[in-house]
């Protein structure tokens, strides 16, 4: 992500920070002033004071009931670690702001997730046990959410119910099977950035014209032969149309099987844009 999505997604962390029953909710900008601790032993030294805490590899399978009396945690990273489930216990972090399960094992995510209103950042990326669809079918009552990164796990489509999500910022879908993007995506008013790289797309709604705030567009690796006419609507605002994308493993660009006039007809639509493809 570019310094300027960077900086937008933290001017728009920053302006929800405000009291509630269990302390302050801190913006981005503080919780990254807090101490930031490695253990839960050494969290549980002055439990009232810990914001965040970061436990990836670890090798955990699981926390430990004491993990969740840590009731002022607003940042938690369990990254690259076993762990299987999450107990209900979670309801407990009700400030919780960042969540970050990327490449744990866990297949169900708990009801009580859901109950966590102030969560405004959640990372699900490599969960290859997690059943996506379900998943992402109670991620969307999470109306604060401000970014959902959910590479690499099987999700197959866009759902429409994708729509409810209206303060999402930034959308990270690439590698999840997907072949079918719903209209409804056109309703994500405060998108600025979308990643749909290398899935099984051939066509993009029209309703993709809708996303008047979007900034950067990633399509890479997908199967697309054009787009629809209304991507025009976005020559204001979008900055990068990525139609090429670099394959991690060979370290080479895979483009989308469209041609150079359309990829020449995007450009003279978008003139503003950068717009990343290799010519064949």
């Amino acid at each position: 992500m570019n310094k300027f999505i960077l900086l937008a997604f933290i001017v728009i962390l920053s302006v929800s920070g405000r009291s509630y029953s269990q302390g302050r909710l801190y913006t981005l900008a503080e919780l990254q002033k807090t101490k930031l601790y490695k253990s839960i032993d050494d969290a549980l030294k002055s439990p009232s004071s810990v914001y965040r805490i970061n436990l990836s590899n670890k090798d955990l399978s699981a926390l430990p009931p004491e993990f969740y009396t840590l009731t002022n945690l607003q940042s938690v990273n369990l990254s690259n670690n076993p762990i299987t489930d999450l107990s209900y216990n979670i309801k407990e972090l009700k400030n919780l702001q960042f969540l970050n399960l990327e490449g744990t094992a866990i297949t169900n995510l708990p009801d009580e997730l859901f109950n966590l209103k102030n969560l405004v950042s959640l990372n699900l990326n490599n969960m290859s046990s997690l059943n996506a669809s379900a998943a992402l079918g109670k991620i969307v009552s999470l109306e604060k959410l401000k970014e959902l990164s959910m590479n690499s796990v099987y999700l197959m489509s866009v759902p429409p119910q994708i729509k409810k999500l209206k303060n999402l910022a930034i959308l990270k879908l690439s590698k999840c099977g997907i072949a079918e993007v719903s209209g409804s995506i056109g309703e994500l008013e405060n998108l600025l950035y979308l990643d749909l790289t290398f899935n099984d797309i051939s066509k993009l709604p029209e309703e993709i014209g809708n996303l008047k705030r979007l900034e950067e567009l990633h399509l890479g690796g997908n199967q697309i032969t054009r787009l629809p006419d209304e991507i025009k609507e976005l020559s204001e605002t979008l900055l990068l149309l990525s139609l090429a994308q670099i394959d991690n493993t060979t370290g080479e660009y895979v483009n989308n099987p469209i041609s150079k006039e359309e990829v020449e007809k995007l450009q003279y639509w978008l003139p503003e844009t950068k717009i990343i493809y290799i010519w064949n």
